[in-house]
């Protein structure tokens, strides 16, 4: 979720309180700040997430709020950090209730396991599987009546798995 003034991001657990998100949710920023102090030489991070405010039903997070959906401004990625996440900002990361989680965790998944070498070269970049989830989540979304888009911020190229 995005505060109320769209300069930070929050994920919530579920448990967290959306009128307490400083002291209930981590900040986007903060677990950024956090594994840059550990210098990692590249980290990549998938996000079933979505910052739009809404439920998957459609319902917003806070009660109390107007029936306009949280839309937050860009946050920077550190250089290092590769990810992808679900939705763009303003969207519902849409779930499949015949797998029991969200429907781009199982397309993450499926791709990982092999689906995503697009060029058959036995390795799957980050650019391959950025692209077969968007195909994939972009199309299942639209057969739900909903958009969804995964957004990309790292390196292409990165080899994230050889099926070797």
């Amino acid at each position: 979720m995005a505060s109320s003034d769209g300069k930070e991001l929050f994920l919530l657990s579920q448990d967290s309180d959306p009128d307490l998100l400083d002291i209930t949710a981590l900040s986007r920023t903060k677990l950024f700040q956090t594994i840059l102090e550990l210098n990692p030489k590249t980290v990549t991070m998938f996000l079933d997430t979505c910052y739009s405010g809404l439920t998957r039903e459609n319902k917003m997070l806070i009660a109390s709020a107007r029936p306009l959906k949280i839309v937050a401004e860009e946050n920077t990625i550190p250089i290092n950090i590769n990810l992808i996440t679900a939705a763009a900002n303003n969207e519902i990361a849409n779930g499949l209730e015949a797998a029991e989680h969200g429907m781009f965790s199982y397309y993450l998944m499926e791709g990982l396991s092999g689906n995503a070498d697009i060029d058959n070269d036995k390795n799957i970049t980050l650019g391959e599987l950025y692209s077969y989830l968007s195909d994939k989540v972009k199309d299942k979304s639209s057969k739900l009546g909903r958009q969804q888009n995964p957004q990309l911020s790292g390196d292409k190229d990165k080899v994230l798995v050889s099926l070797n």
